[in-house]
């Protein structure tokens, strides 16, 4: 097929009958693709190279293999065809008669929808280049071995510090969340030092938050701190502390970045606890 002299298909429904048509003459990995996109069209339109590449389970070279068997150049311009089904599904083409008014508020939703997928992916990009494997594996360390890991949440910090605990607690590992509404002075003062904490926030930073960082790292208690600058009063007092780039939109990107960062983390204790059963 990628010797055929035709052009490549021009739009989502030519390209799904093509595949359909040639599925049998596909190689082993390619026909594993080309299953994955057709089944999953949305995420290839919106993912990355490499998170599309791992939910296949092929490597990314793969998947430009895939894109160039079709007849195109590369991947991009294969991807670039499922955006455009996207696109078609959010904001369908109005027949004649149909304001031109109501059209236009579609497109400009749709324009929203895709601006703000496009910041996710940038504030993921800037996270995966300023966070440091070392602190990773340090964090990991910490949560491996605590008895009780306390994460306190503030500022709308909720939905990452809710994933955490979850994380965690699938991993059998004992916590407590504490969050604005709920205080926190009586549940952190039997916080050890053979426990953990886990203190994500971000500007205006609370002085409550603040102090209840000291107090712990006063009685060395290790404080891991997910902050979204250097100057954050959390950075000095933290062992371990990971910087979480906003983005704009309000803190939601933020909340994108943050939630990667947690998912992370729990994958990454896991594997040291892991570690640590299989070394005795």
């Amino acid at each position: 097929m990628s010797s055929d002299d035709r052009r490549p298909p021009e739009d989502f429904e030519a390209l799904r009958s093509l595949i359909n048509a040639k599925h049998a003459l596909f190689p082993k990995r390619l026909a594993q693709v080309a299953r994955h996109v057709l089944d999953n069209p949305d995420e290839v339109a919106l993912g990355s190279i490499a998170s599309i590449a791992t939910a296949a389970q092929v490597t990314p070279s793969t998947l430009i293999r895939f894109a160039q068997f079709l007849g195109y150049d590369g991947f991009s311009t294969l991807q670039a065809i499922f955006r455009e089904a996207v696109r078609a599904k959010i904001a369908p083409g109005e027949k004649g008669g149909s304001r031109q008014s109501g059209r236009e508020g579609v497109v400009r939703e749709a324009q929203v929808f895709y601006e703000t997928i496009e910041a996710c992916h940038h504030s993921l990009e800037t996270l995966s280049k300023t966070i440091r494997v070392a602190d990773i594996k340090a964090a990991a360390g910490i949560l491996s071995s605590a008895n009780c890991v306390f994460i306190l949440a503030g500022n709308g910090t909720f939905p990452m510090a809710a994933l955490l605990q979850h994380c965690l607690t699938r991993l059998r590992i004992r916590s407590t969340l504490l969050t604005d509404i709920v205080g926190g002075d009586d549940v952190l003062a039997f916080a050890t030092p053979d426990d953990a904490a886990v203190i994500i926030s971000c500007a205006p930073y609370a002085e409550e938050t603040t102090i209840h960082a000291s107090n712990l790292s006063d009685r060395r208690v290790p404080v891991i701190a997910l902050t979204d600058s250097n100057f954050s009063p959390l950075s000095e007092l933290a062992s371990v502390r990971f910087r979480v780039i906003e983005s704009g939109h309000d803190g939601l990107l933020l909340a994108t970045a943050g939630i990667a960062l947690s998912e992370a983390l729990a994958i990454c204790t896991r594997q040291t606890r892991q570690n640590a059963a299989n070394a005795l």
